[in-house]
């Protein structure tokens, strides 16, 4: 709030487009201060001093808001010192009036914000890597929804890969009974699935077991080609089965989220995608728009690519740099079918799905799903895609699809669409060396992080990870919890630990450091938002009334009311910069620099005094107000910070 008022004012005076602030070293020298005549100084051949002496005695003539002072210090700063008293008074005035309003923005107007996250094989049990792409498009779609966008989350559902035909393959023929060639009864091959055991870990170790057989058995291979064009196909009870395998997955993958808040609009399957004939419009138009090359020779002859790059000489020979999206024999790429699916994201493909409700989901809404026997869209309730914005949650590995599936766009002329097809790319989750370790990795190396894989069955699963921390915060609160807490501060600890790392830091997966539940951890945040909600329920048994007032805010704040105050006024600026960049990192780092204020404003409301008085035994009834409804505005701001990380606001642990 503050650092954007002055730049605004310093942006104008100075001609700029960004200004950086740093603390100043001793307080008494300013709450606020920039370097940026410094880097001025060399492009406009100026000394720095000189530069922000002109710039001091405008801003004096002007001051920016809640500014009572600008004062230079060499070699060329300008430092600036708030008006706290009145920052306050307007502050807490404002939060206590809205509630759980407070820093809520609508400014994203009619812009439809859609939002891709999670995108689980349904193969196999999620995965803590999983984890981290839901709660991180989660997070995202929670801070958009509070700036006021309509926003639209979906889960794409890939039941036709390779992923899922491994597994169908293996259920089908890794095993007697064997399935039997005319029969449509698969009640046999169900029985495979031990009744005590999850589909979801059933079907992990069996997915890794199937790629050690299948390369001793060539057989197998012959009938992996067969599943995958009797799925692709979707006219063979095959397909069916499949479609049944996934949906059984599916729900437990959400199953799996929804234990940390995570919820969907809509689910997306690639099924229909094919079914509904989305790539043919596609690649009709690719082929009108002349974004599409059909190869008569060279490595890529017989196919159908995207214009990339061309051929080019590497160490390993020749080799293609263009995108491949119709293959030799005819079969379609996952891009091919990422750019259908895009273009309907945004309206702009003549096509669209059948859709029915999936069911009730934990937090009260309807999921939505695609599917072959349900309605089309004018028939529902719900209007689904026609974005403005769309943003698909895929970790780095994906960069390069990604970057296709934009330029097809713009080589089709839809350049709006291009530049508003963001992706949101974050690094991937491995295993520390200890954590492969327990895990049954061989031969890992101590100063190496360990890739989580399907194939070789090596990571940790979502749902165990979830009981692991669960157990871990029931074994460290000191005193028995009932099972709603121990459940919130589960969530809790998780979304946090996920989020607080930058997108571009691949999170090393240590079990140590991951069920932590102090210091730097979502645990502590709870904590802070119950202690607040503890000091308030105290004043009301005991009736304390503290009517807020303009009146009771002090002359003078202590350095931690002030630190308090200036945490809680940057909360609206946080959110807005976070729906911006779309780093959730810097929202985590705020609620932890917020919850760290509000517990030294606890600990320590008069710093140097020998005596720290609890709020609620203040003789000072104008100073007992001040301090109460700080704690209320701090409340408030830490709840709706909390909510929009996912997390529960507690009120009593």
């Amino acid at each position: 709030m503050i650092r954007e008022e002055v730049a605004e004012v310093l942006k104008r005076i100075l001609g700029v487009e960004e200004i950086p602030f740093n603390v100043p070293p001793q307080r008494k020298m300013g709450d606020l201060s920039s370097a940026i005549c410094l880097s001025l100084a060399k492009e406009r051949k100026r000394p720095p001093m000189e530069i922000a002496g002109e710039a001091v005695e405008q801003l004096k003539a002007n001051l920016p808001p809640h500014i009572q002072e600008v004062t230079l210090t060499p070699p060329g700063y300008i430092n600036f010192k708030v008006n706290w008293s009145r920052l306050t008074r307007e502050l807490i005035s404002e939060i206590l009036e809205q509630g759980e309003s407070a820093g809520k923005s609508f400014s994203g107007g009619n812009e439809k914000v859609f939002i891709e996250h999670t995108s689980v094989n349904p193969n196999k049990a999620m995965h803590i890597g999983h984890l981290r792409n839901s709660v991180l498009g989660d997070t995202i779609a929670r801070v958009f929804r509070w700036l006021g966008y309509p926003t639209e989350v979906c889960n794409y559902i890939d039941d036709t890969g390779v992923q899922v035909v491994d597994v169908v393959t293996a259920l089908l023929y890794l095993n007697p009974p064997l399935f039997e060639e005319g029969t449509s009864d698969f009640k046999s091959v169900w029985q495979k699935i031990p009744e005590d055991h999850p589909i979801d870990y059933f079907c992990w170790d069996l997915y890794a077991r199937f790629q050690n057989e299948v390369e001793k058995d060539p057989s197998l291979r012959e009938k992996r080609e067969e599943i995958l064009h009797r799925i692709e196909g979707g006219n063979h009870p095959v397909s069916d089965f499949a479609k049944e395998l996934a949906t059984r997955i599916v729900q437990s993958h959400l199953e799996t989220v929804a234990r940390l808040s995570v919820f969907y609009d809509l689910l997306n399957w690639e099924s229909d995608i094919i079914r509904q004939g989305f790539w043919e419009t596609t690649f009709e138009l690719l082929k009108e728009k002349g974004g599409l090359r059909f190869e008569t020779e060279g490595p890529n002859e017989g196919c159908w690519v995207v214009p990339f790059g061309g051929i080019a000489e590497t160490s390993n020979g020749v080799r293609s740099l263009d995108k491949i999206l119709v293959r030799s024999n005819g079969s379609i790429t996952y891009t091919a079918k990422d750019i259908a699916y895009q273009l309907w994201k945004f309206g702009i493909l003549e096509k669209d799905f059948l859709y029915r409700t999936w069911g009730k989901q934990d937090h009260g809404e309807v999921l939505w799903t695609t599917s072959m026997e349900g309605k089309e869209g004018h028939q529902i309730s719900r209007r689904f895609g026609k974005a403005d914005r769309v943003i698909n949650v895929i970790d780095v590995r994906q960069t390069y699809p990604q970057q296709v599936v934009s330029e097809c766009l713009r080589q089709m002329g839809f350049e709006k669409e291009a530049e508003r097809s963001i992706h949101l790319a974050y690094e991937v989750v491995n295993l520390s060396p200890q954590a492969a370790r327990i895990l049954g990795a061989e031969e890992t190396d101590e100063k190496r992080s360990v890739a989580m894989s399907g194939r070789s069955g090596t990571g940790v699963k979502a749902k165990d990870f979830i009981e692991m921390v669960k157990k871990k915060v029931v074994e460290k609160a000191d005193h028995p919890l009932e099972q709603s807490v121990a459940n919130a501060l589960t969530s809790a600890a998780i979304r946090y630990y996920l989020l607080k790392f930058t997108l571009e830091s691949q999170i090393v997966f240590d079990f140590d450091e991951a069920l932590k539940t102090t210091g730097d951890t979502g645990v502590y945040l709870e904590y802070a938002h119950a202690r607040a909600s503890s000091i308030l329920r105290k004043a009301e048994e005991r009736k304390i009334d503290f009517q807020w007032g303009k009146g009771v805010v002090p002359v003078q704040l202590t350095d931690t009311e002030r630190d308090l105050v200036g945490a809680i006024s940057e909360f609206a600026s946080v959110v807005m910069k976070t729906a911006e960049n779309l780093r959730v990192s810097r929202l985590t780092e705020y609620a932890f620099d917020l919850a760290t204020a509000f517990t030294n404003f606890y600990e320590h409301p008069d710093p140097g005094s020998k005596v720290q008085t609890p709020f609620i035994h203040l003789r000072d009834e104008s100073l007992r107000t001040f301090r109460l409804s700080l704690v209320r505005a701090f409340q408030i701001v830490m709840g709706n910070t909390l909510r929009l990380l996912g997390m529960p606001a507690l009120e009593k642990i």
